[in-house]
């Protein structure tokens, strides 16, 4: 079985993906309040902060550091940071 952690596909599908790992770390009103911020953004900032979430929620390593999810905010935008 391939490890869910990583998406070879479609946005729809990574959309999918993202959006139940959010449920299943936090909750149906934070993943809906996201799904929200998905909405109000362009697509490409959108895609952007779906693939950002992706790879903090799945501890992507980039070089030496690797992305945090510290949360979300009042809207539902992802509130990452780089870390050593």
């Amino acid at each position: 079985m391939p490890d869910p952690r990583f998406h070879i596909g479609s946005m729809d599908d990574l959309y999918a993906l993202v959006l139940g790992m959010v449920e299943s770390r936090y909750d149906t009103e934070t993943r809906d309040r996201f799904a929200g911020w998905l909405r109000s953004v362009r697509p490409t900032t959108a895609h952007l902060g779906v693939m950002m979430t992706e790879m903090a929620l799945s501890g992507t390593p980039m070089g030496e550091r690797h992305l945090t999810l510290l949360g979300f905010g009042p809207d539902g935008e992802p509130l990452i940071d780089l870390v050593a």
